[in-house]
């Protein structure tokens, strides 16, 4: 009997984690063809819905190291969470989620220094296999900026692509700001929640202004 009330209390507590987390805020952090503004500290904002579609362009150098932040109070459920095809994948490591309540959620994500095995086998299954050596000097980039090409690193001429648009997952808050950082770039500062009320505030009152300027 009281093995079988263990297993219920189990059952409460996992089913209620995953509730959480299936709840949460996601992002999708992930490279793609080029032609968006350059990477370095860039920053984007959610549309009235709360969906994010954002991108920033490798200009100068692989990108190795990326992370993405927003105020926790802007994600919706359980914080943030980033999921990526660059760990699934190509080997990629980081923190992928974060509930810092009343600060900033981040996401970093960090290319690894050799191709393993796995990534090899991982990529032979998408159709897209990997035909270069396990480190730098014998990187096989094929120009097309998909998952073969960002075993390590995402290179230049290609894009970083971060949206939380696709698998159902919660919007943030509309209107959101949002920050990206590459290779050691600091991320942008973001209004606090305060701040960003008054100012959605100004700018909701600005018709009203105008109104009365007419008249």
């Amino acid at each position: 009997m009281r093995l079988l009330k263990l297993l219920a209390v189990a059952v409460l507590v996992f089913g209620t984690v995953g509730m959480v987390r299936a709840d949460d805020t996601r992002v999708n952090m992930n490279g793609g063809p080029g032609g968006s503004p350059p990477c370095g500290s860039n920053t984007a904002n959610a549309d009235n819905a709360g969906l994010l579609n954002t991108d920033c362009l490798v200009t100068t150098a692989n990108v190795t190291t990326f992370q993405f932040e927003v105020l926790d109070a802007s994600t919706i459920g359980g914080g943030l969470t980033c999921a990526s095809q660059l760990t699934a994948t190509d080997g990629w490591s980081g923190t992928l989620a974060a509930h810092n309540i009343g600060g900033v959620d981040i996401c970093t994500l960090t290319a690894p220094s050799s191709v393993s095995l796995s990534t090899y086998i991982h990529l032979l299954f998408t159709g897209d296999p990997y035909v270069g050596g396990p480190t730098l000097a014998h990187f096989h980039n094929d120009g097309d900026c998909d998952l073969d090409d960002f075993v390590l690193g995402i290179p230049v001429g290609c894009d970083i692509k971060i949206n939380n648009t696709a698998g159902g997952n919660s919007p943030f808050v509309p209107g959101a700001p949002v920050g990206l950082g590459v290779n050691g770039n600091s991320l942008p500062n973001l209004p606090e929640p305060g701040t960003l009320i008054m100012l959605l505030a100004g700018v909701s009152s600005l018709p009203l202004l105008r109104r009365k300027a007419a008249r």
